[in-house]
């Protein structure tokens, strides 16, 4: 894209829709990628968080949006996944979101509080078989993918862990770093930080492969879960009716952005890889997504139990 052009219609500032909270990969990525794509773009890119209902709020607003590229949203797991689970369906991912661009990937990490007596995957697994319904896991979102990674722990490992959700991504750490919650599945950017400064201990990651960030830690397969992986992606995505060409020069614009050495030393150091691809392999990544946790979400009903 050429400097000076705009992506929308005019050059006032574009809003990038965040449904979670301060701490959340959704924000944190927002706040990455914002000054770099607003420079791409030379237009203004405001950060506003909608948060509520687990992303839904948020979907909701931009499903409803003007198809002008002035109104994008970040999407991950919870906005795409969480509409097969919500009670009152706002939105419909694959009718109503034009797929923008991927950003980024990374492995979520599972953590627990010092106050938990495991030091690895292993016995966090014994403790939960001993004391089933007794453990709490920790989530910011119904459908998100920490709440999916707690529901494939115990579906491979023949748990029953309990689900407790968190208003606000921040409140979680607050409350696992002092004991009042016991563990986690969540991005790796937040847990890094607060594991090296020993206020957490990570047991393990949830990729096949290890972290290059944090080699040191374990993956869940390498703890006896061989099928275990759960990736967290990152993405933007539009309203549905937002022209090809027009969606085409934002997905342009995101890979100039996504390329400068800030964002991509930003997003290494949070132990996130960059994925930018076309808006068709956005679009297929999201049916891919949707297709195999439908089929898991019925295979294993009786596991997504109310949050307590």
């Amino acid at each position: 894209m050429k400097s000076g052009e705009t992506m929308g219609a005019g050059s006032g500032t574009v809003r990038l829709l965040v449904g979670f909270s301060e701490g959340s990969a959704s924000n944190i990525v927002a706040q990455m990628i914002a000054p770099a794509l607003g420079n791409v773009l030379n237009q203004t890119i405001r950060v506003e968080r909608i948060e509520g209902e687990n992303g839904a709020l948020c979907g909701e607003v931009l499903a409803r949006a003007r198809a002008d590229g002035q109104t994008l949203a970040i999407a991950i797991q919870a906005n795409i996944i969480g509409s097969l689970m919500h009670k009152k369906k706002r939105y419909d991912p694959l009718v109503d979101f034009a797929p923008v661009s991927l950003i980024a990937k990374s492995p979520m990490v599972l953590v627990v509080s010092n106050t938990l007596n495991v030091k690895t995957a292993a016995e966090l697994i014994a403790l939960a078989r001993a004391q089933p319904g007794q453990v709490a896991y920790a989530a910011s979102a119904v459908g998100g993918a920490p709440h999916l990674a707690g529901v494939l722990f115990d579906a491979l490992a023949g748990t029953r862990m309990r689900l407790k959700v968190y208003k606000e991504t921040n409140t979680l750490w607050e409350d696992l770093a002092a004991g009042r919650a016991a563990v986690t599945f969540n991005n790796v950017m937040s847990a890094l930080p607060l594991a090296r400064a020993g206020k957490v201990r990570i047991l393990a990651v949830t990729a096949r492969e290890r972290s290059v960030e944090a080699p040191e830690i374990p993956t869940l397969s390498e703890a006896g879960l061989a099928d275990y992986e759960i990736v967290n992606f990152v993405g933007i995505v539009a309203p549905a009716a937002t022209p090809a060409p027009m969606v085409a020069n934002i997905n342009a614009a995101i890979a100039q952005a996504v390329a400068t050495p800030e964002v991509r030393a930003s997003l290494r150091n949070s132990g996130m890889e960059s994925i930018v691809g076309t808006p068709a392999d956005f679009a297929h990544h999201m049916r891919l997504e949707i297709e195999r946790w439908k089929g898991f979400i019925q295979a294993n009903n009786a596991l997504f139990t109310e949050p307590v």
